[in-house]
């Protein structure tokens, strides 16, 4: 081996790459990107998680206790109150809202808390007094979370002499009554391998395809620029569907996870988001010049999908800064649809706005497809 020849090989690929702009860019910028959003997220704690607070306590304002429990929840980040209900009827209220996902949970104090909680803090003490939590329980951390932030508060309004808070929290759990952190997972991943799979062969296969000139000659003939997009669309599909049908398999078999919910109605959601991606793919794969370039898309769509979407943890864990990000993903609304069907149980009249925000997705990405074959034609 001489080394001469070595550093000339060498000094060859690195003059490539001085001629390829969007490789160098690429070189440099997505570190920075990928250090960015994985700081900003991992970085973030849960916050500004929506809840009811129904104050049913019969102390007076001077003496109550929950009136200061409430007043220092709401200043705090973690939780957003919503609304405070006084009367029995609010439970009721605010037990219909956690069923329909327009909040995580709804806190109850009853009409003895504040004695209870007085009496429990004297010497000697007393039976705990008895905050009743109403809680959406598809998300282990949001249950963690909202039990962690009411003991804390609890704490802080007793004094530093409450170093255990005299007060038990009798969670209702609304959904996902026996859920664990894998019941929350699978959905994500599921998703996030139908968005890879679809994204990644239909980008990779059309570069490859018009290198080799095999799309010119498909363009030549009598096929439309609609069919030839919508059969990659259904074929690679098909393929995300697959995947995902072993995915689910292996995780009922070997992880028992829950599916409460309609199963065709989950791989639908995930096959609207394959062929949503593979439209996408398509319509990447007309900037890059070759499989290299090609490839460089996907740490641009992969990153911030995992991150941002709630594949691994909640939305209400992403940066205030970057969440607004987390609604344009589509992955966002996949996830989301798939945990209301196999957590919650939902059927297709609570999933029907994630059905039609990939529906769209789909739909634009594929005349995007088609009016890109169109111009090449």
């Amino acid at each position: 081996m001489r080394l001469s020849r070595v550093l000339a090989i060498a000094k060859k690929n690195l003059r490539s790459l001085k001629h390829d702009r969007r490789t160098v860019g690429f070189l440099v910028l997505m570190p920075l990107l990928m250090i960015t959003i994985f700081g900003y997220t991992f970085g973030g704690t849960v916050k500004n998680i929506d809840v009811y607070v129904v104050n049913l306590d019969q102390a007076s304002s001077d003496q109550s206790m929950s009136n200061a429990v409430v007043q220092n929840l709401s200043a705090r980040e973690t939780l957003h109150v919503v609304r405070i209900a006084t009367t029995a009827e609010g439970v009721s209220v605010a037990t219909e809202k956690v069923r329909d996902a327009d909040i995580w949970a709804a806190i109850v104090f009853n009409e003895t808390f504040s004695q209870d909680l007085a009496n429990a803090s004297t010497a000697g003490g007393g039976t705990p007094a008895i905050i009743s939590l109403i809680i959406d329980g598809t998300n282990p951390n949001i249950v963690s979370a909202v039990s962690n932030e009411i003991l804390t508060v609890v704490r802080i309004v007793l004094g530093a002499k409450a170093f255990v808070a005299p007060i038990t929290i009798a969670q209702d759990l609304i959904y996902g009554q026996d859920a664990r952190f894998i019941d929350f997972f699978a959905p994500g991943v599921m998703g996030l391998a139908a968005m890879l799979v679809t994204f990644m062969l239909s980008i990779i296969s059309f570069v490859h395809e018009r290198s080799a000139s095999t799309l010119d000659r498909l363009l030549s003939t009598p096929v439309t620029e609609g069919e030839i997009v919508a059969g990659y669309a259904l074929a690679f599909g098909l393929v995300g569907l697959a995947q995902s049908c072993v995915i689910m398999t292996a995780a009922v078999l070997l992880f028992q996870i829950q599916i409460v919910g309609n199963v065709l109605l989950a791989l639908l959601v995930i096959f609207m988001l394959g062929v949503g991606n593979q439209g996408l793919g398509f319509l990447l794969s007309s900037i890059a010049k070759n499989e290299f370039q090609a490839i460089q898309f996907l740490p641009l769509i992969l990153f911030p999908s995992i991150l941002l979407s709630g594949v691994f943890w909640p939305m209400e864990a992403v940066p205030t800064l970057l969440r607004p990000v987390s609604y344009f993903i589509p992955l966002t609304y996949a996830v989301e649809g798939m945990r209301s069907v196999m957590i919650r149980g939902w059927s297709i009249d609570g999933i029907w706005l994630e059905l039609l925000i990939l529906a769209a997705f789909a739909t634009a990405m594929l005349v995007l497809s088609a009016y890109g074959l169109k111009r090449r034609r």
